[in-house]
């Protein structure tokens, strides 16, 4: 270790932290290798539904599911492995080897974790949001504004046309996040007031649009899944009505983001100290980055967040759709973040 001498802080080694990363990158490879031997069985349920659209099947046919299959049907058995263990290989890699300090290295490590365990074992659609990340938080590194937001519609307007049309919504709520942050604050509180009167304008079947996919998730756990789901949860109120969307949102923010209140468990200490590094760094950043790609890149965070807390029905599935976009929050702890706090000062209006 050494010293940093801008903040006196100790550090460290350049090759130490490459070493750490190159041996993770290692034990990925070989684990990988033997996935099917290592790893439970639900880790490969996504995996399975995607290989039997492959197959010729026809049981997710016009689904998310079968959007994902055409992709890795045209790279064929061996290119697929090879495009997942690069995802993987560039994801540890980078989330490991910028690292610059202990606490943020033991941070990052918390936090890549359940996205390498649920994510880069198998090809799923998830694996593509890694690779997401990976490419806006490079964009990111070179500090021009205009391209890391051009980039972030184009992939996320993209994947939500083809893939998941809800990220659309995360798209929706990282732009007003950051329009929120940018802005004075008369610009916030009239933002604020302009949201409340959109969203109580809504009609009912849009409330219902938005939170019965946990309801019917939270059903098929309970009643269809093999593997059932004990964190499963339903919505506390009918969602019809904007009393009953405000009430099912909040109460879905505590049951996903405080699990240890209602799970104790060391499965869900383990998910509450992700969330709680994730929530903390992603909001630090939003807060206080020094320049705006930064900061965007830490409102996407949020709008995943946001948006995973309208449907996402139990702990499981919220921390591995989170844990997609881990490099975006763990961004904040790298060099990444460092080099911000040594560059110039940015330009008036963009700072608040």
């Amino acid at each position: 270790m050494r010293r940093d001498p801008n903040t006196e802080r100790a550090v460290l080694g350049r090759w130490l932290v490459r070493a750490i990363a190159a041996l993770a990158v290692l034990g990925y490879w070989a684990v990988y290798a033997k996935a099917d031997a290592f790893l439970p069985e639900f880790v490969f349920r996504d995996a399975e539904k995607i290989q039997s659209q492959i197959g010729g099947g026809a049981t997710y046919e016009g689904t998310s599911f079968d959007a994902v299959a055409q992709f890795y049907a045209m790279l064929g058995s061996t290119g697929t492995h090879l495009v997942v263990v690069g995802i993987g290989t560039l994801f540890i890699w980078r989330m490991i080897s910028e690292c610059r300090r202990a606490g943020s290295l033991a941070a990052n490590l918390v936090l890549l974790t359940p996205c390498v365990f649920f994510n880069l074992f198998v090809a799923s659609k998830d694996t593509l949001v890694v690779l997401m990340a990976i490419v806006l938080v490079r964009i990111a590194r070179r500090r021009a504004a205009w391209p890391i937001f051009v980039a972030t519609i184009a992939l996320y307007a993209g994947y939500a046309a083809v893939v998941r049309s809800y990220f659309a919504l995360i798209l929706l709520a990282a732009f007003a996040t950051f329009l929120f942050l940018r802005a004075s604050w008369r610009g916030r509180v009239w933002l604020t007031i302009a949201a409340l009167v959109a969203l109580g304008m809504l009609p009912s079947e849009v409330y219902y649009l938005l939170l019965h996919p946990r309801d019917m998730a939270a059903d098929y756990l309970a009643y269809g899944s093999p593997f059932g789901a004990r964190t499963s949860f339903h919505n506390p109120v009918a969602p019809n009505s904007l009393i009953g969307f405000c009430a099912n949102y909040l109460y879905a923010v505590l049951r996903l983001n405080l699990p240890v209140l209602f799970s104790p468990g060391p499965k869900e200490i383990g998910m509450q100290l992700f969330v709680a590094i994730a929530l903390a760094v992603m909001w630090r950043r939003a807060r206080n980055g020094a320049h705006p790609h930064h900061v965007l890149l830490a409102c996407v965070a949020i709008g995943h967040v946001a948006v995973s807390m309208l449907f996402e029905p139990d702990l499981g599935s919220y921390l591995r759709h989170l844990s997609s976009a881990s490099l975006l929050f763990a961004a904040q702890w790298s060099s990444f973040g460092a080099d911000a706090r040594r560059s110039p000062a940015v330009p008036h209006g963009w700072a608040r």
